[in-house]
């Protein structure tokens, strides 16, 4: 089978390899990979960015995939081939005395692993899974966009879970790559009105994006009003809550400065600098900050109710690539040249 690499620390050494399908062993399912998307996480790997440096030097990209059941190993209960899944990515150790994985955050386990990452992933045609970890696609759903089920329940995850999100607020997304605009439509199911922001790089393909999708928009950054004197001239008010997904120390704290007396901000992306903030101001505003770390199990079975629902305009954020153009698309997405990318394998 096909498989895209990295093959080692070195930054961008990555490349498809010709290797001998994975046989699935006890409590283990074979599938035969439809479609896997390419994750901010992944960028990271590709690019040695620091926070990776404890990856392992070897592995099969990729946690964002759809499948098939081809083949299960001994002591695997209800799957059977032919039917259509998608894996949880982040698998707790699920012993007894774990905190966290009894309580439903396995992505919060001390002995956590990550397909794509400690385990071989998707970027393949072939892939092996603990069959615990499998969640079911029904029929009907499209396989390109069920690949899309594990952003959207990182974003289900923050908003439902971690997130003061109501009918009737005014929320504002800061940063619109995939995680912010699936965000916003999380947001948007539960009844809230939603700004999406960006800085002027944003405004040729994501917050056009995020227009088409029927959100509001504003620009930040240099020659630009602050977010909450532009909500104050939009809204006549400040913002009730901020989910902060871009990973920029600018945007979190432009979106803290624009949320009323007793507001909330969730934060879902990931920092690679120091983010100076302002704790007197917040407190003096009492605003709470709350974090939000991937998904377990419970997200990904709504999230893929909301993909079967017909809310996540796939085509619009997806682009396709061959797996033989996975390098290609890695290159696209850190240049942003792309909302998603998405390897059909």
């Amino acid at each position: 089978m096909k498989a895209l690499r990295r093959n080692s620390r070195t930054p961008r050494d990555a490349s498809l390899h010709e290797m001998p399908p994975p046989q699935p062993g006890p409590r283990e399912v074979l599938l035969k990979t439809a479609h896997c998307g390419i994750c901010g996480s992944d960028l990271h790997a590709w690019l040695s960015h620091p926070g990776s440096e404890n990856f392992p030097a070897q592995f099969t990209f990729g946690h964002e995939f759809s499948g098939e059941v081809v083949e299960i190993g001994c002591e695997v209960g209800k799957w059977k081939p032919g039917d259509r899944a998608v894996a949880v990515s982040v698998q707790g150790c699920h012993d007894d005395g774990c905190h966290y994985c009894g309580i439903g955050y396995q992505q919060l386990c001390p002995r956590r692993r990550i397909i794509g990452i400690h385990l071989d992933g998707g970027m393949a045609e072939y892939v092996v899974v603990r069959a615990s970890c499998l969640v079911a696609v029904e029929e009907g759903t499209d396989m390109m966009a069920a690949a899309l089920t594990e952003p959207l329940s990182v974003a289900e995850h923050c908003v439902t879970d971690c997130s003061d999100v109501a009918e009737g607020d005014l929320v504002v997304v800061t940063g619109p790559g995939i995680i912010g605009l699936l965000c916003a439509i999380v947001a948007r199911l539960k009844g809230a009105t939603v700004v999406v922001t960006g800085v002027a790089s944003d405004a040729k393909l994501r917050l056009p994006a995020a227009e088409a999708m029927g959100f509001d928009v504003m620009t930040t950054g240099p020659g630009c009003e602050t977010l909450a004197a532009q909500a104050a001239q939009r809204y006549g008010r400040l913002f009730d809550r901020q989910i902060e997904a871009s990973g920029s120390a600018e945007a979190l704290v432009a979106g803290l400065d624009a949320l009323r007396p007793l507001g909330s901000a969730t934060v879902v992306g990931l920092f690679a600098e120091h983010v100076p903030l302002d704790l007197t101001a917040l407190v003096r505003r009492q605003v709470t900050i709350r974090t939000s770390y991937v998904s377990d199990l419970p997200n990904y079975q709504r999230a893929l109710e909301i993909i079967r629902d017909g809310h996540v305009p796939a085509d619009r954020l997806v682009r396709l690539y061959d797996l033989h153009d996975g390098l290609q698309a890695f290159a696209d997405a850190a240049n942003k040249a792309v909302i998603k990318p998405v390897l059909v394998c």
